[in-house]
């Protein structure tokens, strides 16, 4: 059986892979160990909903100030 090796620690063949003896648990074991750690990127609900809160609230904002006829502010050099 061809076995990926791309493949061959993806969770949803270890435990196969381990019981076929095409590994073995401490390889596994090495293998997770040597993951980097992404910790420092998982998602957080209340964060996200902040954000989603504050940009809906400038959409609105803005759209509610074109159809008023306001042109946005603008940084630089002006008269």
């Amino acid at each position: 059986m061809h076995i990926d090796e791309n493949k061959k620690f993806d969770k949803r063949n270890a435990g196969r892979n381990i019981k076929d003896g095409t590994i073995t648990q401490k390889d596994y074991e090495i293998y997770l160990s040597r993951l980097p750690d992404v910790s420092d990127e998982v998602f957080n609900p209340e964060e996200s909903i902040a954000d989603f809160h504050d940009l809906e609230s400038k959409k609105l904002y803005e759209t509610q100030a074109r159809k008023r006829g306001e042109k946005k502010k603008t940084k630089g050099k002006g008269k």
